[in-house]
């Protein structure tokens, strides 16, 4: 008997760990614009759900990368939520990429504040987070 109620204890406890652990992936929904969809990724961040906020940023790219101007966006966007929560190689590889496209023919039509916020960012990566990514990419080639 005793066994019993402990058994049933427990698998009342399991399930009520997993109803509050095991949150709902909420869908996307398809017709919502690149605005809107980098405006849910800013309303997230600000409630500190990051993991919706890199949802949103990167389904924006997903659906409207091709709209250089939403690809840079996004990409910003993406390194400053990863320098908040210190994936400091992330954020350099979204500022780095918008620094990439500024030396290409694309340059013209992207918003020039775009090159000195991504260099600002990657200005703001602790120099031992830099050093450290630097190396093993250095040991990679």
């Amino acid at each position: 008997m005793i066994m019993k109620k402990s058994f049933i204890i427990l698998s009342i406890l399991t399930c009520l760990f997993c109803a509050v652990s095991c949150e709902s992936v909420e869908e996307i929904p398809a017709d919502l614009t690149a605005g809107q969809l980098l405006q849910k990724g800013q309303n997230a961040y600000a409630s500190s759900k990051y993991e919706e906020a890199e949802r949103y940023y990167l389904e924006t790219i997903k659906r409207y990368g091709n709209n250089l101007e939403t690809f840079v966006e996004a990409r910003y966007e993406l390194g400053h939520l990863y320098m908040k929560t210190k994936d400091y190689q992330k954020a350099y590889e979204n500022f780095n990429q918008i620094l990439q496209l500024f030396q290409t023919d694309k340059a013209a039509s992207i918003p020039v504040a775009y090159k000195k916020l991504a260099q600002n960012g990657i200005d703001k990566i602790p120099a031992e987070e830099k050093e450290k990514f630097n190396s093993a990419k250095t040991d990679e080639e």
